[in-house]
């Protein structure tokens, strides 16, 4: 795993000094500031590596620092986030993803855990990166006017949307599988704002269920100008992350048949059942 620049956001004096004596023995770059508007300030300035912020702070939150990161029209807007709580808070991890969080740890948790978990954000953060430029094509030398392409055997869709999500991208996203099924899925600010399957307009979780599972087929995104409407309804259908996340969980509850298992019609009405067939999550 690589070491990074780190931006530790905490309240607690103590506690922040303790874990940033172990990220920097762990090879990291540590700054630490203890209230939301600073820790986003400096963030904004010195531009992270990753970002490991406390939900309480001294003056606002931590939703507010995520809120604010993910927003910002600058690089920090694509930084790794981690969300630290206390075992009482609890019920905010699910809060800290759908504000923009990409992972996060309750305590109580040991500096080596905290260490490990930052080492793995930065060097995600870093292997989507090298991906990103093997598939992305000039909007000019496009056929179907996207501005990147690719193919699922190659990146899947899961990969692409973290990439877009990363990114702040605003636009439409089409998968088409080698069975004659299209998907595409409309983003704007880090979130879902329209989808649909085979022509049919369906939620975003119901797309993504059917679409993860489909290895092989290409893909394109579309970019588009950002609108007000398109921001009022991210804040409705929540981060791409957390429903990916939902996405699979629902996946793995369910038995779902994928589209390059069979060589028929795969629309919903004619998909025939196969005795012994096993989800792919």
């Amino acid at each position: 795993m690589d070491v990074g620049r780190i931006l530790l956001i905490h309240g607690d004096a103590s506690t922040a000094e303790r874990h940033a004596v172990s990220l920097r023995r762990h090879g990291h770059e540590v700054e630490v500031r203890q209230s939301a508007r600073s820790g986003f300030e400096r963030a904004c300035a010195w531009l992270p590596d990753c970002i490991a912020c406390h939900v309480t702070l001294e003056d606002i939150d931590g939703f507010w620092v995520a809120r604010r990161i993910r927003t910002e029209p600058s690089e920090v807007a694509q930084t790794p986030f981690l969300f630290l709580t206390s075992r009482e808070e609890r019920d905010s991890l699910l809060q800290g993803l759908h504000v923009g969080a990409d992972a996060s740890l309750c305590e109580p948790f040991t500096d080596d855990e905290l260490a490990a978990q930052l080492s793995a954000l930065i060097d995600m953060a870093r292997r989507l990166r090298r991906p990103r430029d093997s598939f992305v094509d000039a909007l000019a030398d496009s056929s179907v006017g996207a501005a990147f392409r690719g193919d699922l055997a190659q990146m899947s869709l899961a990969t692409v949307l973290m990439i877009l999500e990363m990114e702040r991208r605003t636009g439409t996203i089409t998968v088409v599988t080698v069975g004659g099924r299209r998907a595409t899925l409309s983003i704007a600010d880090s979130g879902f704002v329209g989808s649909s399957l085979d022509g049919a307009e369906r939620s975003p979780t119901d797309v993504l269920r059917e679409v993860l599972h489909w290895k092989r087929g290409r893909f394109w995104f579309s970019p588009a100008e950002r609108t007000e409407s398109a921001t009022q309804s991210v804040a409705i259908r929540g981060s791409i992350g957390a429903m990916l996340l939902d996405a699979m969980r629902l996946g793995d509850e369910a038995t779902v048949l994928g589209p390059d298992e069979i060589e028929i019609d795969l629309s919903p009405s004619s998909r025939p059942s196969i005795p012994g067939s096993k989800p792919r999550f």
